[in-house]
């Protein structure tokens, strides 16, 4: 791959170095490395899939989550976190004021849709996902879902990754679906 170019114009396979990653530098969570490489292979292995990829990690403080997702932004974008293709959203940093929720919900979904139209294979991290609200999430969701298009963009190769403390919740009916 190129540097700046979007991934969609390289192999679709996920890299081997995924996995030797996360085997190596990721103690403790053998559950965790195995479904997100199941998930994240199978997902690069469908020419057509028929909606984004969404996971979904959850877990106290210092179990690895945002470490996780720097390995997987590693390995699909060579830059990483300072790929074009690569976009990581704080909910306390990106949308700290509740009164401004109706002007974050445009702005991240327009800043979505250009980045997906620029690559599809965009990847796209959420963090702090307990303390966003919910109408943000209301603002994500239609990326989500088996549309075929949204507004004449084609989600489907995305890549959302959610980042939540502690478990359960909200996001358990939206995400880690990645069987098609």
């Amino acid at each position: 791959c190129i540097f700046n170019v979007c991934f969609s114009l390289c192999s679709g396979a996920v890299p081997a170095a995924l996995k030797l990653d996360l085997e190596q530098k990721l103690f403790g969570q053998h559950l965790a490395t195995e479904v997100i490489l199941k998930a994240l292979t199978g997902f690069r292995n469908n020419k057509n899939p028929k909606k984004p990829l969404t996971l979904s990690l959850h877990g106290w403080a210092g179990t690895g989550k945002n470490f996780v997702s720097q390995i997987v932004a590693e390995n699909l974008h060579p830059k990483g976190l300072k790929s074009n293709f690569v976009h990581l959203f704080v909910s306390t940093l990106h949308f700290p004021h509740e009164q401004k929720i109706k002007l974050y919900q445009v702005q991240l979904q327009k800043w979505i849709r250009g980045n997906v139209s620029a690559c599809a294979n965009s990847l796209f991290i959420f963090d702090e996902m307990d303390k966003l609200h919910p109408g943000i999430i209301d603002a994500i969701k239609p990326f989500l879902d088996y549309y075929e298009q949204v507004d004449g963009v084609s989600y489907r190769k995305a890549i959302f990754i959610f980042l939540r403390s502690a478990g359960g919740g909200f996001l358990g009916n939206t995400s880690t679906s990645f069987s098609q």
